[in-house]
């Protein structure tokens, strides 16, 4: 079994240590009474996330994305993101983990030990009791990842993650062992390299719209039958991938009906081995309550980045190329890495009016695979006429941003993919190195049918052909039907 070290008998023994003085090993508990339950892994729901304050070192863990966002204006500017899930509510088999502050060399660290924070151990070293930050397992399960402790210059630190906890091995921070038990969502790792494609330069890949409104009734089957649809004609159209641009979903609901029937409609793409990626929508997240309107119009722009719902339904494993992420355990910032029609192809999918930091992530991302073809596919990008948007809504930065600061910068983002408004169109834009950006709108809200829109892709003759088709009616949109030549891809 693993065993949970005394945090505050460690840091004194750091501290003592890092003045000269000898210390015995510091006290080890060895387990829980009898009477302990096993954890209730259902409870582990609720993210924590991590700031950094580059300056010193010193870190935060929250529960709160409003303090990790505040927490900036102190100088943690460093945001890392959820580093793995606890409860923020008591339940069967957790213990109360308290967040601790000292104030001279300034210092945030967490204990599970009950007696810890009351401990005069803590008073010696200038920490005070800010309260239960979250609840934990003391103990191993199945369903749970240990998490460490370590300790650099008297600061403290927790991961969960193994690249996180090897980072910080590289940096220097020592481990003091295992504190407590939660869950983290590992992302998966990249897939390994597809095969060389067979000297046939064309394939097809699809891109689904806004499905909100095929999700409302358990029995309505369009959303299924577009996506059976496209397993049957894999190999008519060899489609080699998937992607939907948001507002999977309307509203979410105590019972979480309308994500099991896109889950259940999304079975058929991984049954055939069809990779597919989900963008989030503001449907998508905890901003929209039942009905379609604010869920709290007073926590709306802190609901928008609540995905909690989403990210127990859809997962890296599910999408199954996810290669990278913002946030560990999350997939609202990705990205997914392809090979097909003999060249190699990533598709990143954005949070909705993404916060500055994902947009750094993205051109790092992008930068590092100079010889990938890029789709960035986020819920809002073109307006209704194909224009750029310029409303950041209630997120953090416009489409206009995005494209000054991402999508004009890079010469391999060949395509962008977007919903949300208006019905679908596309257009054309110039990046700074005069590369061509292939934009398409496709939101298409229908109570009746079931839209897709299909790019079929000629690397060797530099053209993609674009169509929407709706399997559940047999209906093609004409309109938007449309073949453009002189594409120029990377590879």
């Amino acid at each position: 079994m693993h065993r949970v070290r005394s945090l505050l008998a460690l840091a004194l023994a750091s501290t003592l240590t890092a003045l000269g003085l000898v210390v015995a090993s510091p006290g080890i508990a060895t387990g829980l009474p009898v009477s302990q339950a096993a954890p209730d892994c259902t409870a582990f729901n609720d993210p924590v996330y991590r700031v950094v304050k580059p300056s010193n070192n010193a870190s935060l863990l929250t529960t709160s994305q409003r303090e990790a966002d505040g927490a900036a204006a102190y100088g943690f500017t460093d945001d890392q993101g959820e580093i793995f899930k606890a409860s923020t509510r008591p339940a069967t088999g957790l213990v109360e983990v308290h967040r601790l502050f000292r104030a001279v060399r300034p210092d945030f660290m967490v204990t599970a030990d009950a007696p810890e924070w009351q401990n005069p151990i803590g008073a010696l070293l200038g920490y005070s009791d800010e309260g239960i930050s979250f609840y934990a397992s003391p103990v191993a399960a199945d369903c749970l990842s240990p998490i460490y402790q370590y300790t650099k210059d008297t600061r403290h630190r927790v991961a969960g993650d193994k690249a996180d906890r090897d980072a910080l091995v590289a940096a220097g921070w020592v481990s003091q062992g295992v504190v407590f038990y939660a869950a983290v969502d590992t992302l998966a790792e990249p897939a390994p390299p597809e095969p060389p494609d067979d000297g046939d330069t064309v394939f097809t890949f699809a891109a689904i719209p806004d499905t909100q409104q095929e999700v409302l009734r358990s029995n309505d089957t369009r959303f299924i039958n577009r996506t059976k649809w496209l397993v049957n004609q894999k190999s008519a159209l060899d489609l080699r991938f998937a992607t939907q641009s948001g507002d999977l979903v309307n509203w979410d609901t105590p019972e979480h009906d309308q994500y099991e029937v896109a889950s259940a409609g999304m079975k058929p793409l991984e049954a055939a081995d069809i990779p597919y990626t989900i963008a989030i929508g503001n449907h998508d997240t905890m901003a929209t309550g039942v009905g379609g309107g604010a869920r709290d119009a007073r926590m709306t722009r802190v609901y928008q980045r609540d995905t909690r719902t989403f990210n127990s339904y859809f997962n890296a494993s599910r999408y199954t190329k996810v290669g990278g992420a913002f946030e560990s355990g999350k997939v609202d910032n990705i990205y997914s890495l392809y090979e097909a029609g003999g060249v190699k192809w990533m598709v990143l999918v954005l949070e909705l009016w993404p916060r500055k930091g994902v947009v750094d992530w993205a051109k790092s991302a992008v930068a590092s695979h100079p010889d990938h073809n890029v789709i960035m596919v986020t819920h809002d990008y073109l307006d209704g006429a194909g224009g750029l948007g310029q409303s950041a809504g209630y997120g953090d930065t416009s489409p206009q941003y995005l494209w000054d600061n991402l999508i004009s910068q890079y010469p391999n983002i060949k395509m962008t993919f977007s919903g949300h408004v208006g019905w679908a169109t596309d257009r054309v834009y110039t990046g700074k190195n005069g590369n061509k950006i292939y934009s398409f709108l496709t939101t298409i809200h229908s109570g009746t049918t079931n839209p897709v829109r299909l790019i079929t892709v000629d690397t060797k003759a530099g053209s993609l052909k674009t169509r929407i088709y709706a399997p559940f009616t047999n209906e093609t949109f004409s309109a938007h039907s449309k073949t453009i030549t002189g594409v120029d891809f990377v590879g």
